[in-house]
């Protein structure tokens, strides 16, 4: 008999959990429908909004791009997204290619003193005018060969100009006695010149 109880309450339970699972399911697909609309409904007013936001990336970019060719034509050759290097021609004996030498200071990472750093890159120049000694602006570029990555975008300064516009050094010595007053010792008294004539 006890066997028997036993047989029914396990039947009882089983039968009490098939119906809470059955209400279960229709419990989570009724939320299931009922979310479906309004997650449809979201997505509809989404997507409209998505949309606003890329084309209006689409046009800022594009008025950018448009902004960058302006500031391009009007600067000339400051391509702000391109590196520039300042250096000296070493060398100017190929065809449209020259050797510049940039040279930059850094401090030594163990004795901390600061040390000159030479490179050399090989720039294409197209209008072929640059000289050996020239003090030039280089920019990257497409690679023109297997070494040449930079071009040559203008020339600071030529190689006689800077020694040039220096003044002699006897015009300093003469301005450096003026400033500090030594003209009036340097120069003899009147009187000793006449003695000096006379003798």
């Amino acid at each position: 008999m006890a066997e028997k109880t036993t047989k029914k309450t396990t039947a009882a339970k089983s039968t009490a959990t098939k119906t809470t699972a059955a209400k279960k399911t229709t419990t989570t697909t009724a939320k299931k429908t009922a979310a479906a609309p309004r997650a449809a409904a979201t997505a509809t007013t989404l997507r409209p909004a998505v949309r606003k936001t890329v084309v209006t990336r689409k046009r800022a970019a594009a008025t950018v791009s448009h902004a960058a060719a302006a500031t391009q034509s009007v600067t000339g050759w400051r391509r702000f997204h391109r590196k520039t290097k300042v250096g000296v021609v070493v060398s100017a004996k190929q065809a449209r290619t020259v050797i510049v030498t940039v040279e930059r200071q850094r401090e030594h990472p163990l004795y901390k003193k600061v040390v000159r750093v030479r490179k050399r890159f090989a720039a294409h120049d197209d209008a072929g005018d640059v000289r050996e000694g020239d003090l030039v602006r280089i920019q990257e570029s497409r690679p023109y060969s297997a070494t040449k990555r930079w071009r040559v975008v203008e020339v600071i300064s030529r190689l006689g100009e800077a020694g040039a516009a220096a003044p002699r050094p006897a015009d300093i010595e003469k301005a450096l006695e003026e400033s500090e007053g030594a003209a009036e010792f340097l120069s003899k008294p009147a009187e000793e010149e006449t003695e000096e004539t006379e003798a």
